[in-house]
């Protein structure tokens, strides 16, 4: 067995070697002492036509028989000045927090009293209108309903 698998990998080798080999650019490495560079994503802007509405979303996804995902949003105005929005998906267990354009998934728990939705780094809980935002080790921001 071992012999006829040799026989045959020299066979396919010697048939490579007349051919020319397809020219492909070499991989590029990135230097380790560079210092990472991200590109924060563009602010969006209410009415840009670059971002879909929930309505054009919820039709695109109807008109390619995708299912769709009832969603609901929370708008907050937080005491530090931030705008804040919290976007839940009750089918899924799951909120997303939009801070400052940045999204951040958080999986909902079990809470006393009213909603609390964290992944460990990031928490939003609250009550009715009154909510707080903890994020990392920053002094949690308390939030209303907007």
């Amino acid at each position: 067995m071992k012999a006829s698998f040799i026989v045959v990998a020299s066979a396919l080798a010697l048939a490579a070697c007349g051919q020319p080999a397809a020219e492909q650019p070499a991989p590029q490495v990135a230097d380790a002492n560079a210092p990472m560079v991200t590109a924060a994503p563009p602010p969006v802007v209410a009415g840009d036509p670059s971002v879909p509405t929930p309505e054009q979303v919820t039709a695109a996804a109807e008109a390619a028989g995708l299912p769709v995902t009832p969603e609901e949003r929370l708008n907050l105005a937080c005491d530090n000045g931030e705008g804040m929005t919290v976007r839940f998906f009750p089918e899924q267990g799951i909120a997303v927090l939009v801070r400052g354009g940045q999204s951040t998934e958080l999986q909902r728990e079990q809470a006393e009293q009213g909603m609390r939705y964290s992944n460990g780094q990031t928490t939003v809980s609250g009550y009715n209108l009154d909510y707080v935002v903890q994020i990392g080790m920053m002094a949690p921001v308390q939030c209303k309903a907007a």
